[in-house]
């Protein structure tokens, strides 16, 4: 397994409406959902986020409050849509940065291509949609590239799409693109690690989502060492007692040294979480009142930077 891999010159971050230098992102909500259609076949509990005004008023609101870029963690498939996604990057002038990749299988029809190809498929659609565009843009002029990897894990490893993991390891040795892994609550973050970087990606390559989920302080920075980078999300919700699990994880790992590890996000992909949809927090309250606690916490600016944005975009771009 690769430790610790020597940093390389950046790279420019693509996002939906071209290249942009990685300083230039700003404070940067790492893993969020900014549209989903709904999707015939799939589980109908599935979240939809579709309306358009409100969803623009809540990007706007963002960046009145100091936010620039957004990723979108909806690949293809389960209700992407990356005409959608241009158009409210260019009126609301947020960077918004779509994925390539595959999310849990329940978000899917059952017959859904993805899971009845190999893997050498996989890899060669994901390769497309950073070379040519997102499968759903290609007609236009300029298609909208993808700009970094997300997958999704199951409960258990032997329910995840193998063909799919692999395609995703292979797309990301040959991309160098980062890949955010959906956890379920944390679990089999440390086979996932193992898993690919046996194949070849990079530990700087690797995103592990959702973690504060499984808010095992010990574990998450073994985690840190190896060179992945966690991302905590869970700030607005009360079901994982945010307050004593969250902000102590927070505190712990910036106190340890390991604010370079660490990532902060909102993962609005339920319509209760928009401010302008149900009434919640929004994606606002990263910039707003999140940015807000680290600083009366008495956190380090630098580590602050770091966790708003500096961690993910340097990751982007190909850095540690």
């Amino acid at each position: 397994m690769t430790f610790f891999p020597p940093l390389s010159a950046p790279r420019p971050v693509i996002t939906v409406q071209g290249p942009v230098p990685y300083e230039r992102l700003g404070i940067t909500d790492a893993h969020s959902h900014m549209w989903i259609e709904s999707v015939p076949g799939a589980d109908p509990s599935g979240p939809v986020i579709d309306q358009f005004d409100p969803i623009l008023k809540e990007l706007a609101e963002y960046r009145a409050k100091g936010g620039q870029t957004v990723l979108d963690c909806q690949p293809e498939g389960c209700g992407r849509n990356g005409n959608r996604l241009l158009t409210l990057s260019k009126d609301s002038k947020v960077n918004i940065i779509a994925c390539t990749g595959f999310h849990r299988k329940k978000y899917y029809p059952q017959n859904h291509w993805l899971w009845g190809v190999r893997a050498q498929k996989v890899c060669d659609f994901l390769c497309s949609e950073f070379e040519h565009g997102l499968y759903e843009t290609l007609n236009l002029s300029s298609p909208v590239k993808a700009g970094f990897i997300k997958i999704a894990l199951e409960s258990s490893w032997a329910d995840c799409p193998q063909a799919a993991l692999e395609g995703a390891a292979f797309a990301a040795v040959i991309s160098k693109a980062l890949i955010e892994i959906h956890t379920e609550k944390g679990a089999l973050a440390e086979k996932a690690c193992v898993y690919y970087t046996d194949r070849g990606v990079l530990p700087n390559q690797l995103v592990l989502c959702h973690m504060d989920k499984r808010p095992d302080a010990g574990l998450h920075k073994e985690l840190a060492r190896l060179g992945v980078l966690l991302e905590y999300d869970t700030f607005y919700r009360p079901k994982y007692n945010p307050q004593t699990n969250l902000w102590p994880l927070i505190e712990s790992m910036v106190s340890n040294g390991f604010s370079d590890r660490v990532a902060l996000a909102t993962d609005m992909a339920e319509t209760e979480l928009y401010h302008y949809i149900g009434g919640g927090a929004g994606l606002a309250s990263l910039p707003g009142e999140i940015q807000n606690r680290l600083n009366e916490n008495g956190f380090p600016e630098t580590a602050c930077k770091q966790m708003l944005g500096g961690n993910i975009a340097r990751r982007l771009a190909g850095i540690n």
